[in-house]
């Protein structure tokens, strides 16, 4: 357990200095900001995806006015914009301390919503989109690794493993994990720790290690964080077992992103889920259930599971 234990001491240092951002190693071809390289979440995905549809445009890229401008750009004659929404959410705030020096202090969540107008490229002119669909859906030639290959094969019991839908998740309804193809992914070390860490998941069903509760864990809610947190934890050790440490760097910044939200204390919840993650490595790997983590962490974590 060193080698979590100096990921979760990596995570506790990434708290005190602030959030580092949200990784996805991938290229969807789902509805994205083309400037930014975000992609659409939520029901700004499903109107910009049925847009698409509608008005049969060539590509899923939008932008806003501005940032259509700075790229040498315009938007055509008679053409209309159209709103999306995004949901700022933030549990700290700006205060100042008796010094009059501003600090960030934790305070009530609060939910924020942000207007804002995007066009597709093709109401633009001026812009090059073959550009953009070179750098974001170009294929590249990753190749599979063996010894993850060999984790992959050989799970106990696994889950059904797809590859046709955009995204990378698992549903526990159907039993089923889906990840983009191989070579949408920047390396295949990338494309594995993603499989790993929905593996992890999937030990969490009922007919595995029984991590889930009966009722759904809402996105962002204790209970999905820390789930979150056991899922990457457990594709951190699994990485560690096939020798592709290099990842080591987005898992930290995963997980630093997730565990903000645990409302109890972290370091403790950290460990909690270092404890099942660890379990849910043994499962994958075909090793006796067993935990290597001393008996308080287990005693003392407070937190739902998903």
């Amino acid at each position: 357990m060193k080698a979590l234990e100096k990921v979760v001491d990596l995570v506790i240092k990434g708290l005190e200095n602030g959030t580092v951002p949200w990784r996805k190693t991938w290229r969807d071809n789902v509805p994205m900001n083309v400037f930014s390289g975000r992609s659409y979440r939520g029901f700004n995905l499903f109107l910009l995806s049925f847009i698409c549809d509608v008005y049969k445009y060539s590509h899923p890229f939008f932008g806003t006015y501005k940032q259509i401008n700075e790229a040498g750009g315009k938007i055509k004659k008679g053409e209309k914009s159209m709103l999306i929404v995004y949901w700022k959410i933030s549990d700290q705030e700006k205060v100042q301390d008796e010094n009059g020096d501003t600090m960030m202090c934790d305070c009530k969540r609060r939910i924020t919503p942000f207007c804002y107008k995007v066009f597709n490229l093709d109401q633009t002119e001026g812009i090059d989109i073959q550009k953009y669909v070179d750098k974001y859906f170009a294929k590249n030639n990753n190749n599979p690794l063996d010894v993850c290959e060999k984790v992959v094969n050989e799970m106990q019991h696994p889950p059904s493993i797809q590859h046709d839908k955009p995204g990378a998740f698992y549903v526990p309804f159907f039993d089923r994990v889906n990840v983009p193809d191989i070579r949408l992914f920047n390396t295949s070390e990338e494309y594995y720790a993603t499989t790993f860490h929905e593996l992890g998941h999937s030990t969490g069903h009922p007919s595995r290690l029984n991590r889930f509760e009966n009722t759904a864990a809402v996105f962002g809610s204790q209970s999905y964080s820390f789930e979150e947190l056991v899922a990457e934890m457990t594709a951190t050790i699994l990485c560690s077992h096939c020798g592709i440490e290099q990842t080591m760097n987005n898992s930290v910044s995963y997980l630093t992103g997730w565990a903000k939200y645990l409302k109890s204390e972290r370091k403790t919840a950290l460990f909690g889920a270092a404890t099942k993650a660890q379990l849910a490595a043994n499962y994958i790997l075909g090793k006796a259930i067993q935990s290597d983590q001393p008996e308080q962490f287990e005693e003392n974590i407070e937190v739902s599971v998903f």
